[in-house]
């Protein structure tokens, strides 16, 4: 959510299942990004599904997208659940605005939390929420 509210004004979420989608709303509500949600996308598939025939996966995640996309506003897709990695791709080729492989934009999320931290110092703030343990707890657990 954070590398695609950078990259346009309106998200849609395409996913397998309806059912994953009352836990992702509510963490998108939850982390900030409400007012950038544009939809939520479900292709009707389960995990399993989308490796039994690659091309009706394909087929069914551009639908969605290019509805979301039309239908609902959305600027930039994320690809949420596990849906195929690498599929972002051939998506954003053809319908012509980002889309965000969930497996991918965390680990360059990552990357680049770590490269801020070791270039600038920014890291979590510690005044509230990130405190660290005290110490006599670190030591308690060998954690040094």
């Amino acid at each position: 959510m954070h590398i695609a509210a950078t990259l346009g004004e309106s998200i849609s979420i395409i996913v397998g299942r309806r059912k994953w989608i009352p836990e992702m709303r509510e963490n998108v509500h939850k982390y900030g990004f409400g007012e950038k949600l544009a939809s939520f996308k479900s292709i009707d598939m389960g995990v399993h599904d989308f490796q039994r025939d690659r091309n009706e996966t394909v087929r069914r995640i551009k639908q969605a997208a290019q509805e979301a996309k039309e239908k609902d506003g959305a600027d930039v897709i994320i690809l949420g659940c596990t849906i195929e990695f690498g599929f972002y791709h051939e998506v954003q080729a053809e319908i012509g605005i980002p889309v965000i492989d969930a497996s991918i934009a965390p680990l360059k999320y990552a990357e680049f939390l770590v490269e801020i931290n070791q270039k600038f110092g920014w890291g979590h703030s510690k005044l509230y929420g990130y405190q660290s343990p005290p110490n006599e707890e670190i030591e308690a657990w060998n954690l040094f």
